[in-house]
């Protein structure tokens, strides 16, 4: 992963403990908890899987585009989708987003 991906790891544990396995598993899309337990348990997470987790808990505290928190999954979103020329407001985030610290690799 790259040098501005989040350590991921404790907030995964978390989400578990706090959430449980089976509703982890089910926030990040996967329809059995088996990979989300071996993940839990030391298995080594691949990229996809990490990326969900960083999509579905992380969130950017203070977005600089819109001044409020931001789910990570949104801020992907934005960032990499295309230009919304059709609306000046949500074109002004996006170019925010462009040149942000916080900017997810595609």
């Amino acid at each position: 992963m790259s040098g501005n991906t989040p350590d991921w790891r404790p907030v995964f544990e978390a989400a578990v403990e706090r959430d449980g396995v089976v509703r982890v598993a089910t926030r990040l899309g996967y329809s059995n908890h088996t990979l989300v337990s071996r993940v839990l348990h030391g298995f080594p997470a691949n990229p996809k899987f990490v990326q969900k987790v960083i999509d579905r808990y992380f969130v950017v505290a203070e977005c600089p585009a819109t001044e409020q928190e931001q789910p990570r999954s949104e801020c992907r979103r934005i960032a990499l989708g295309p230009a919304p020329t059709h609306n000046p407001l949500a074109m002004r985030i996006w170019k925010v987003c462009q040149s942000c610290a916080h900017k997810p690799e595609a």
